[in-house]
Formats: structure tokens, C-alpha cells, sequence
């Protein structure tokens, strides 16, 4: 994380919520939190019982200190130190594939029948069906399906510029602390980073507005686009990638439940996201 370089940082709670809280460094998020099945890669997770203390102690605003000397985060007022250098740490980073490696034939059906078998509402307005169906018909009835249907045109098409006014489209766009359009860009983002793509497409517009980023969406999900441009995603993404790559102890429709049971929508709007990547880049 960035703050592990500084000699001493100071941050505050910036939310909190059941399961965790968001410190903020500056334009950067520190989560700290108990969701083990949904490892954040800005995230710091812990045991329950020592986030109950926290949830009942801490409150917005709160000061926490990182003292890199100790490898110590503090949380000033509850008087709790979490000490990096006694934990285990967890690689996020989705590694570039081979293609023989990829069975991409097999991703957009197993995708898709899923999709078909759950049929629930995306944030973006659209249930999943309709919204993956709208790449096989390539029928617009709206601005949001016309904008659809350009972007995967767009992705196909690799070797032309992004339009940047398209995905900015998308940014912020729905409600929460990751806004629909924001979950669904980001699982883009993880198709095109597997297939070595990352300097193209969604990923290069992205990369392109960055400083901006936190005008346009919220703060979580401006640090979400931060980590997916370096390569580094949540483990449900990750999980669902290996399921997919049929790894060993990973079930597809477990992992990519656990992905779609994530938020109100933001599960749903990712899932449909690296869906509709694989299947604009012609993997049927």
C-alpha cells in the first residue's frame, strides 16, 4: 500500500460501516474491515472481534497514525494498534495469462448461463439478462444501450483510441460508494489486464483521467480504479478468474455467487462487466 513508504502518515475514518471502515490518507483509502471472502486490495483485514472493539470505539473523523518504524497503524482515540509486520499479506494482482491457457471459448456461455439461471437487476438499470442479450442482438432501444453497444465495439477494436467522453459516461454513474457504472467498468478492466490488454481500451481511458477521478465518482471507487490500473483487483474478481481457468478448490458457480451476493448491486455490476468484456471481444 502507499502509505507503508511514508516514515508516518496521518489519515481519518472516513466511513464506517458493519463489516468495515475506510481510512482516508489524502485521495487514498486504507479499508480495514472483516470481509475475508472479498479482500479488498486497498484493504487491512482482521479479526472480528478486534473490529467489534473498533466499530464501537471509533467514529468519523477519527486521527489514525501509520508509523513505518513500528509497522504500526494507530487508531488515536480507542487507543487500537494493528501491527502489519505480524500479519500475513495477500497478493491481488491478476497476472497475465497465456492464451492457450484461457479456454476463452468456454467463458462467455458458463458466463452467460449463469447469468440466464439468476436473472437479477443492475444498478445500471437493466436486469443482467437483458444487458448481456442486448451483445447478442445488437438492438438499442435506449441511450444507455446505444453507449453499450459503442463501448463493445470500442473493446473489439483494440488498436483504436478509446472515446474518453463514452467511458466518463459511465463513471459515477448509479448510487452507493461504488456507483454502478464504476463496478461495471473496473470488471472490464480485469478482462483486459488477463488478456494483456491493459494499455488499451477501458484500462487506457482510465489511466488517461486519473487525477480527475475524484471529481467524477466517489472516493472508494476512485481508489478501486487506482489499484485495477496497477493490476490489483478484489480476491472475488480474482476467484471467479480462477474458477474460470477451472484452478484447483475454486467451483465457478460458488465463486461467481460470491461475487454476485457482493453489495446491492456492485457484485451484479462487476460480474456483468467482465461478462460483457469477454463477450465483446468475440469469445463466443
Amino acid at each position: 500500500m502507499f502509505f507503508l513508504s511514508q516514515t508516518r502518515s496521518f489519515g481519518v475514518v472516513q466511513s464506517i460501516f458493519t463489516n468495515g471502515l475506510n481510512i482516508a490518507f489524502g485521495k487514498n483509502l486504507v479499508f480495514v474491515g472483516t470481509e475475508y471472502g472479498n479482500g479488498v486490495p486497498f484493504g487491512i483485514h482482521i479479526e472480528s472481534y478486534l473490529y467489534d472493539r473498533l466499530l464501537a470505539e471509533t467514529f468519523i473523523g477519527e486521527e489514525v497514525v501509520w508509523n513505518r518504524e513500528k509497522q504500526q497503524l494507530s487508531f488515536t482515540n480507542c487507543n487500537v494498534h494493528i501491527h502489519i509486520s505480524l500479519m500475513d499479506s495477500f497478493d491481488c494482482s491478476l497476472k497475465l495469462r497465456a492464451q492457450p491457457d484461457l479456454r476463452l471459448s468456454e467463458w462467455a456461455p458458463k458466463m452467460r448461463d449463469l447469468a440466464t439461471s439468476m436473472n437479477k437487476e443492475l444498478g445500471l438499470g437493466l436486469t443482467l439478462n437483458d444487458a448481456l442479450a442486448l451483445l447478442e442482438t445488437r438492438e438499442a432501444n435506449s441511450d444507455l444501450e446505444r453507449r453499450l453497444l459503442t463501448l463493445s465495439q470500442a473493446i473489439k477494436e483494440p488498436g483504436h483510441e478509446m472515446n474518453i467522453d463514452l467511458i466518463k459516461y459511465f463513471i459515477g454513474r448509479g448510487q452507493g460508494l461504488t456507483p454502478s457504472g464504476d463496478d461495471f467498468l473496473v470488471g472490464i478492466m480485469a478482462i483486459e489486464r488477463i488478456l494483456g490488454k491493459a494499455d488499451s481500451g477501458v484500462s487506457w481511458a482510465i489511466s488517461r483521467i486519473m487525477g480527475k477521478l475524484p471529481s467524477l465518482t466517489t472516493q472508494v471507487s476512485a481508489n478501486y480504479y487506482y489499484s485495477a490500473c496497477d493490476g490489483y483487483f478484489s480476491t472475488v474478481i480474482l476467484d471467479l478468474l480462477a474458477a474460470l481457468l477451472n484452478e484447483p478448490d475454486y467451483d465457478f458457480e460458488e465463486c461467481a455467487t460470491a461475487l454476485l451476493d457482493v453489495g446491492s448491486s456492485s457484485g451484479m455490476d462487476t460480474y456483468f462487466g467482465l461478462s460483457f468484456a469477454i463477450m465483446s471481444c468475440g469469445l463466443l
